[in-house]
């Protein structure tokens, strides 16, 4: 089952809630465990993984909502930009025809139009230049190293239409909705980015239907002539055929009758007087249809088919760590941390420190386990914990940066572990920093690098925390290993 942009928004607010730090206490733990139970009852054991996150999102927030009626939260569809697209295209119809109307053009002479309608090719060497921005985009992005990557427009559209659809004037004051309005912007980046193209290419279309349209409309009362003239006398003949040229090499291709060199030169005012504009008139449809609409047409439904995809198979990731959680919950394996500290005893500061940053990155459905430590007395190899229980999310081992590693201790240890636990799962060894003096960075750095030689030895890459402080940035890192783990 894919997941709707509505279910999408619901699983990461969800998400968010349990991983942040400040959730104003309108979910715990206990709740996140109740949650996933009830899906799991709503689901059954033949409904999807994403099915089962989507139930419990659900579930969720219609239980936040049911408990407090006066902190709702709720996702409803935004107004005002669909609002603001809407008036965007009545604009650009508007500017259209008023571009036209009061472009030097028309004031020419009365009754007359000039061969090169400024307006119009102004429009098509735009488009142009936008058609080859647009390839352009279209051959980097297979290089782009982040996918959802967009421009500081479309997560500024983003921002207004998730503050819109949650109304964040009324909960601003609430710690987690920065966070989730901050990360729905970037995961919806693409459709929103979809959304803003159909946009801007509509208005596109309706701008130039305005130009065309006005000239069009005033010539079925009118009886218009063709001519030209210039005040610049580098300005030749030559320059307007050519500019006609690629004007009209649409209708050239389709085997229309197209005005020669000569021809632009006989239609030069004064002497001329010009001639009868209409076939003129379909020329410039031919090439407004050709150079403009047509191409603009097909970006609105590319764009147009790629939002209505998105929106009902939205592109959520679930691969990060807290997925993993309700996806071994899901399988009916428990969800567990195991923390082990090596020949460290840790402090009830560290412990909380610890187990807050865990429920950070897994959500609150996790069950952390502080494992005794093991002893100086004890031998890695020989450790007889019950570690190998299945449905661990991931293994963590705690080090002291004051100790020397050791590869028949701590590397011993490490290997055992590695060894007990499911193919997949997780050990990453913290070497706690915060219990070594660091007012000699040398002595520090060379610390740290015997640590790493001596784990590199047996393909364990070592993380330096500092878990006395527990700063975000040590999150971010933490984060980052357990959902990469090496």
């Amino acid at each position: 089952m894919p997941l709707t942009e509505h279910q999408a928004q619901q699983v990461t607010l969800v998400r968010i809630l349990e991983q942040s730090q400040n959730n104003g206490s309108v979910w715990s733990a206990s709740d996140a465990k109740e949650a996933t139970r009830a899906a799991m009852d709503l689901v059954g054991t033949k409904g999807s993984f994403t099915e089962f996150v989507a139930r419990r999102a659900q579930w969720a927030l219609e239980e936040i909502n049911r408990r407090s009626p006066d902190r709702a939260i709720q996702l409803r569809q935004p107004r005002w930009p669909m609002l603001a697209s809407q008036l965007l295209a009545v604009f650009a119809l508007i500017s259209g025809v008023l571009t036209d109307v009061l472009a030097p053009d028309f004031l020419l002479a009365p009754k007359t139009v000039h061969v090169v309608v400024l307006p119009l090719l102004f429009l098509i060497l735009w488009n142009v230049v936008f058609s080859v921005v647009f390839f352009v985009q279209w051959v980097l992005q297979f290089f782009r190293r982040t996918k959802n990557s967009t421009g500081p427009v479309v997560e500024l559209l983003g921002r207004w239409r998730i503050s819109e659809s949650m109304g964040f004037r009324r909960t601003q004051s609430r710690g987690w909705a920065e966070s989730f309005e901050r990360d729905w912007a970037q995961l919806a980046g693409p459709v929103n980015e979809a959304r803003l193209k159909v946009a801007v290419n509509l208005a596109s279309i309706l701008f130039t239907t305005g130009v065309l349209g006005s000239l069009l409309v005033r010539s079925i009362f009118l009886e218009y002539k063709v001519g030209w003239e210039t005040s610049h006398k580098w300005f030749t003949v030559q320059c307007f055929y050519c500019l006609t040229k690629v004007m009209f090499a649409p209708a050239a291709l389709l085997g229309m009758p197209v005005p020669d060199a000569q021809h632009i030169a006989n239609l030069q005012m004064p002497p001329s007087s010009g001639e009868v504009a209409g076939k003129w008139f379909v020329l410039y449809l031919v090439s407004v249809l050709a150079w403009v609409i047509i191409p603009r047409f097909y970006l609105v439904a590319l764009n147009a088919f790629a939002r209505w995809r998105m929106c009902r198979h939205f592109p959520l990731p679930m691969n990060g760590a807290y997925f993993t959680t309700l996806r071994a919950a899901w399988r009916g394996q428990r969800i567990g941390v195991s923390v082990v500290p090596f020949r460290y005893e840790l402090s009830p500061a560290l412990r909380s420190n610890l187990s807050t940053m865990l429920e950070r990155i897994y959500g609150l459905a996790v069950d952390i386990t502080v494992e005794q430590a093991v002893l100086m007395a004890e031998d890695g190899t020989d450790w007889k914990k019950p570690i190998n229980r299945e449905g661990h999310v991931a293994v963590i081992v705690i080090f002291n940066l004051a100790a020397t590693a050791e590869a028949d201790a701590h590397g011993a240890l490490l290997q055992r572990l590695r060894k007990s636990v499911e193919d997949g799962t997780p050990v990453v060894p913290i070497v706690d920093t915060g219990a070594y003096r660091q007012d000699d960075p040398e002595r520090f750095r060379q610390r740290c690098n015997q640590w790493r030689q001596i784990l590199d030895k047996i393909k364990f890459k070592p993380l330096f925390l500092d878990l006395h402080e527990a700063a975000e940035d040590d999150l971010k890192t933490l984060d980052d290993r357990l959902n990469h783990d090496e």
